[in-house]
């Protein structure tokens, strides 16, 4: 069933940090379907609560303090019922499960779930429920077409729909939803038989790598340069981080990736640091510093400015070694600063899934 969010309270959704720390809590979701903000003082709340509630799937309603009480007002009022006094809240009396600050409201064949959140407080318990009927997919080493051309033909014999997106080059992140009279797990379980050591079923894919490297005893380290950290902000984000973790450097200038890499001063000065070369030496260095089973890095330049005709803006250089295994590429990716540095990381990761394939699926 389709998951439909709708942020009410101009606080909130000004609040990039708080956002994204509100849409981790929300991924055990899936895809949602539509997000809407709205301002708590807009005179098209009314209209918009009503065209939600005639339409199809589940709502999500996010407030703030001054938008939760009008809201659980006018939901009340829609659906035929009354307020009532539960948990120090006033919520629809016909609210089938409530927890602090939450509440859940059945309507017809769909749920209402009303959150009252605050910045810089714990976002309250979200009381919808991932439909078994949904779920989430990563294939590597595939395109766009390639995977679709897999799967459309098993997706139609279980009345399965899906929707793929490339993360990287090599990564599809693929939603995926039953029909009424679908099938999904049976689905799910035919991909993995067909796509073998390149799909991976999690909603969390860093979470999903987190416990399988940890229950494999393995570990990781990191030499950064163009992503500044990022590859190991990603990682540390998720719980149990620790467990595999050994630390990582970001070296930006050659002196660093040198001295504390261990990268030599002719292979800076022949190949430059945007290199495979010197993106191989890195990777030693980092694993043999931190004594990881496996290491990710990544020299580039990110941009906007600091390209050359030979190595334009976007060109960025990755690598991922184990004691068996090393894989160094050079990619070229197009987009702002932020968004070629997000590419970098991601492409290590999938990388990692290479190089750590034994235990990763």
């Amino acid at each position: 069933m389709k998951n439909r969010l709708i942020i009410i309270g101009k606080n909130l959704y000004l609040n990039g940090p708080f956002m994204e720390y509100v849409e981790r809590e929300l991924e055990h979701l899936g895809f949602l379907e539509q997000i809407t903000k709205l301002a708590e003082t807009s005179s098209d709340i009314v209209a918009l609560l009503q065209e939600q509630i005639a339409g199809d799937g589940n709502i999500i309603i996010i407030a703030n303090k001054k938008a939760f009480a009008p809201i659980s007002k006018l939901l009340a009022t829609m659906t035929d019922d009354t307020l009532v006094l539960k948990e120090n809240i006033l919520i629809p009396s016909k609210s089938e499960v409530y927890d602090d600050n939450s509440f859940l409201l059945r309507y017809e064949d769909r749920s209402i779930n009303v959150v009252l959140a605050e910045p810089g407080k714990t976002v309250p318990v979200f009381l919808v429920e991932q439909s078994e009927k949904e779920g989430t997919i990563h294939l590597f080493n595939i395109d766009e077409a390639g995977a679709d051309a897999l799967l459309d033909p098993v997706a139609k014999s279980y009345e399965v729909e899906f929707t793929s997106t490339t993360l990287t080059p090599g990564w599809l992140k693929i939603e995926c939803s039953a029909k009424k009279y679908g099938r999904l797990g049976n689905f799910l379980k035919s991909v993995k038989q067909l796509m073998g050591d390149r799909v991976v079923e999690s909603t969390n894919i860093i979470a999903y790598l987190i416990h399988k490297l940890s229950k494999a005893n393995r570990s990781v380290t990191f030499a950064e340069s163009c992503t500044g950290g990022r590859i190991a902000a990603k990682l540390t984000s998720e719980a149990g981080s620790s467990t595999i973790f050994k630390g990582s450097l970001v070296t930006y200038s050659n002196a660093l990736k040198a001295g504390w890499l261990g990268v030599e001063k002719e292979v800076l000065e022949t190949y430059g640091a945007v290199s495979k070369e010197c993106v191989e030496q890195m990777l030693t260095g980092a694993r043999e510093i931190a004594s990881a089973d496996y290491a990710l890095a990544v020299s580039g330049i990110a941009g906007p400015g600091g390209g050359s005709p030979q190595k334009p803006v976007g060109t960025v250089i990755i690598g991922a070694q184990s004691d068996t295994h090393t894989i160094v590429e050079a990619l070229y990716f197009e987009g702002d600063r932020n968004y070629i540095q997000e590419q970098g990381v991601l492409y290590a990761y999938k990388l990692l899934f290479q190089v750590a394939s034994d235990d990763l699926f």
